[in-house]
């Protein structure tokens, strides 16, 4: 398994565990040691956040041991989950350019990165930059 793909194996279970637990928080148990040196990694990259001695007080109270550790996704986290689980559609005939519009051509990859990013506009958590968005 490549980086990036053991990489977004370890967002996906951080999702799914987070959404799963009434604290939002994955614990210590729930992931192995190599996966959680994968989420201290991460956590660089903005796309997970450590808990804190403070927010391991509530998951603690609520299984009655000591979290030592815990995770979740950021914004970020998020985002580049919904980015990786989406698959761009197939590229389809240029339509003709509307009298008021201007023709913009892009290469292939740009355009399935810019069919993604409209698909996703409405589910992002973090917005895209003033002036950038559909």
């Amino acid at each position: 398994m490549r980086g990036w793909e053991r990489a977004l194996s370890v967002l996906e279970a951080l999702g799914e565990r987070g959404q799963a637990a009434e604290h939002g928080w994955t614990m210590d148990t729930e992931l192995l040691p190599a996966h959680q040196q994968q989420v201290n990694a991460l956590e660089n990259q903005a796309l997970v956040e450590l808990a804190g001695r403070e927010d391991r007080a509530e998951p603690s109270a609520l299984e009655g041991r000591l979290v030592r550790w815990a995770a979740r996704l950021t914004p970020y986290g998020h985002d580049t989950l919904a980015y990786a689980q989406s698959r761009p559609r197939p590229e389809s005939t240029p339509a003709e350019a509307d009298p008021g519009r201007q023709l913009v051509e892009l290469i292939p990859s740009q355009m399935a990165a810019l069919r993604v990013f409209i698909a996703l506009s409405g589910r992002l958590r973090v917005p895209p930059a003033a002036g950038r968005g559909p």
